[in-house]
């Protein structure tokens, strides 16, 4: 059994709150994780002086869990800022191997300079592809910011990648058990064959949608089955987002909610 934590789209520098960041580092301690993984936008504009007053918050991550996966995500490619991650935070793409779990984290840098739109690329698609035919570990996860699959009541900005079709056919290719995003600020669910596509709300900002929390994502995962517990950032309470068992999922928690509201509405009545 693996035990992740995901955080993501921290913010510093936008709405960003000390009170979660140490919620955050408590849960970690209480809980040991075999790692933590944070899926891009550390900073809100990747301005020098962000990045650099982020490394005390950087230093107690990497202090609470040793095993730190960390991406770059849009708002840290602003103004360049894919610059700064490197000389502060560090490659733009890494991999984390835990071999007394059984499983690689493959993370791999969505970002662009200075604009939102994401993109793998055929490089990097080939390199994701190298890592996992060259690895025999069981629990194959891939980590990155932007969205493979367009989430509900997520709005209207360009969120999904360009090469999502791309990427969606590698994880089918080589069995991949979970990707793991950020980006909209929206916790969510999609499963495809073996693999769960899985999305992180914002863990340490203010900067939500309607009424979400915000909130990370608590991960178990063992011989393909998986349970992910969204834990509110506020007030560390945990709820339930999925669980697969047996190959077959069991619960997705549902965002239908400006589906629905469509639904009631008098305004396209004849």
């Amino acid at each position: 059994m693996v035990n992740i934590i995901q955080i993501s789209d921290m913010h510093y520098g936008s709405e960003f709150s000390d009170e979660y960041f140490n919620n955050i580092i408590q849960y970690i301690k209480k809980n040991h994780p075999d790692a933590v993984v944070l899926s891009g936008d550390i900073v809100h504009k990747g301005r020098y002086g962000q990045y650099q007053n982020f490394i005390p918050y950087l230093e107690k991550l990497k202090e609470a869990s040793p095993n730190f996966l960390v991406i770059p995500g849009n708002h840290d490619a602003k103004n360049n800022g894919l610059v700064f991650f490197e000389k502060f935070v560090g490659p733009r793409r890494s991999k984390l191997t835990l071999d007394n779990k059984n499983t690689i984290i493959v993370g791999v840098c969505s970002a662009k300079d200075d604009i939102s739109q994401g993109e793998i690329g055929d490089e990097q698609l080939d390199w994701i592809g190298r890592q996992f035919l060259s690895c025999s570990l069981e629990n194959r996860i891939i980590a990155l910011h932007h969205h493979a699959i367009a989430v509900p009541y997520s709005g209207r900005k360009q969120a999904t990648l360009v090469d999502a079709g791309e990427l969606i056919e590698l994880t089918q290719l080589f069995e991949i058990d979970l990707v793991i995003m950020g980006h909209k600020h929206i916790p969510h669910a999609y499963v495809i064959g073996p693999t769960t596509f899985l999305y992180c709300g914002t863990t340490t900002s203010n900067k939500v949608r309607a009424d979400e929390s915000p909130s990370f994502n608590h991960i178990i995962l063992e011989k393909g089955d998986l349970e992910v517990q969204m834990v509110n950032s506020v007030n560390l309470l945990p709820s339930l987002l999925l669980e697969r068992k047996e190959g077959r999922t069991r619960f997705v928690r549902p965002r239908r909610t400006r589906l629905e509201h469509l639904l009631k509405s008098d305004v396209w009545d004849d």
